[in-house]
């Protein structure tokens, strides 16, 4: 369970808005190693969900940095985003290995349009076909409209659904998201001035925890095309007496589509 549920809130990355109902830790003004920013100012216009998640497929390649590093792995990541009847799925990929030559599936997101232009996650997945988890209710992830310093806060059921249908198990968590303003930021691909989006997550399976935090620029790349630019990940998890930290960036090197 703490292992699919870990895979599950990492799909967040999507940077697509997550939304711990506890004050976050995570702060809009900190320097990124591996990233140049530019100075936190608030928005004086409206994030829009409708923005962010585009009506068109989009895929994108990412540069990764793992922990306090400034170089980026030479193992990059590709996003794909595409629309569903009823909102959105996204998918992480690891591209390939020089040891397989192949890309290998990381995990993903099923996003449903809640109808009043908000966004909500329904269910995520470390592989298709196999366990995913189920959020019970839908998490909000965004509202229609959103001003810097606003904040949404969630609670919700996750469960742990097999390829038969049946529960495996469950856990109660909590989220939260926070539009802290603009910045520009410098990524492999060019210089954006983007949006800046707080996220956090907390879930308790029971015999352990998961709390994940993100910082998010969200950018316009090119017209039609608005995704994640980079993205800040710190993962914290307890189990059994044990406990564990990981620190993980990204950014946009190449639009493939």
């Amino acid at each position: 369970m703490r292992r699919i549920v870990s895979v599950v809130l990492a799909g967040f990355v999507t940077g697509q808005l997550a939304g711990c109902a506890s004050n976050p830790t995570v702060s809009a003004g900190e320097p990124a190693k591996g990233l140049e920013l530019g100075v936190l100012q608030p928005s004086e216009s409206l994030l829009s969900a409708e923005l962010v998640f585009s009506p068109d497929p989009i895929i994108a390649r990412y540069q990764r940095f793992q922990g306090g590093s400034s170089r980026a792995n030479t193992r990059r990541s590709e996003l794909r985003v595409e629309p569903t009847n009823e909102g959105w799925q996204t998918q992480w990929w690891l591209l390939p290995s020089r040891a397989t030559g192949k890309a290998s599936y990381e995990q993903g997101l099923t996003l449903r349009n809640g109808g009043d232009g908000s966004v909500l996650a329904a269910s995520g997945f470390g592989e298709p076909g196999k366990t995913q988890i189920v959020f019970d209710p839908p998490v909000r992830l965004s509202p229609a409209l959103m001003q810097s310093g606003d904040r949404v806060e969630s609670e919700f059921l996750a469960r742990e659904i097999d390829t038969e249908g049946k529960q495996r198990g469950s856990g109660k968590g909590t989220s939260w998201t926070e539009y802290a303003g603009k910045q520009r930021v410098v990524t492999p691909m060019g210089t954006y001035d983007a949006d800046v989006v707080l996220s956090g997550w907390d879930f308790d399976y029971g015999s352990g925890k998961v709390r994940m935090q993100m910082r998010t620029w969200i950018a316009t790349i090119k017209p039609g095309r608005t995704t994640v630019v980079a993205q800040e990940i710190e993962e914290e998890t307890a189990t059994l007496g044990m406990s564990g930290l990981s620190r993980t960036r990204v950014a946009i090197e190449s639009l493939v589509r």
